[in-house]
């Protein structure tokens, strides 16, 4: 664990000291090689496990605009997520919810969307995917000067994502050919984020 810690820190690779702990979990950049393809590796299991397919990571590993975090417990990788930054490249909500996206991008707004989440199977604790939200909604806001997340999530969870984050929903229900499964497209503002 230490190894992965003083991998991160004032001098990480994103510009900014963006290391998360809690007793359990240490939340943390991604930033080696190594780490980028256990968070990878994990988002397939874990979405092959839910019968979705999943296409592979298109940022690379030192692209300003995506960052890939990682829920470290007992040294053993348990949750990953990445947050991306819009850019001229856009976002992946825009394929399937392009007219929503540009209805949500304004001026002073810094969109952020959540993907590629996974949390292991057996880190059944649904603290730890609070703890990666809350780190990566930190994380975001810091590096990134974030003021807006969105997220396109399966039907079955957005009332657990309204619930617990406070998300609403702004996408109708679509086939997300990515995983191949169905989606709706959420929205939080990061004003009146609880973290």
């Amino acid at each position: 664990m230490s190894a992965l810690m003083s991998s991160v820190g004032s001098d990480s690779a994103f510009g900014a000291n963006v290391d998360f702990d809690s007793p359990e979990l240490t939340v943390a950049p991604a930033v080696t090689y190594q780490q980028h393809r256990a968070c990878a590796a994990l988002v397939r299991r874990m979405y092959a496990w839910r019968g979705y397919c999943i296409a592979p990571a298109r940022q690379l590993i030192d692209d300003p605009n995506h960052a890939t975090l990682a829920g470290w417990l007992d040294g053993e990788l348990v949750a990953t997520m990445t947050a991306s930054r819009d850019s001229s490249a856009g976002l992946l909500a825009d394929k399937l919810y392009a007219d929503e996206m540009a209805m949500l991008r304004k001026p002073a707004r810094v969109i952020c969307e959540v993907t590629r989440l996974a949390v292991d199977s057996e880190g059944n604790d649904p603290e730890i995917l609070k703890s990666l939200f809350r780190s990566t909604y930190q994380y975001a806001k810091a590096v990134f000067g974030v003021t807006d997340v969105v997220i396109e999530v399966n039907p079955r969870h957005a009332t657990y994502y309204r619930r617990e984050f406070g998300f609403s929903q702004v996408g109708d229900l679509r086939n997300c050919p990515r995983v191949n499964a169905p989606a709706v497209l959420l929205h939080r503002s990061m004003g009146n984020m609880r973290l």
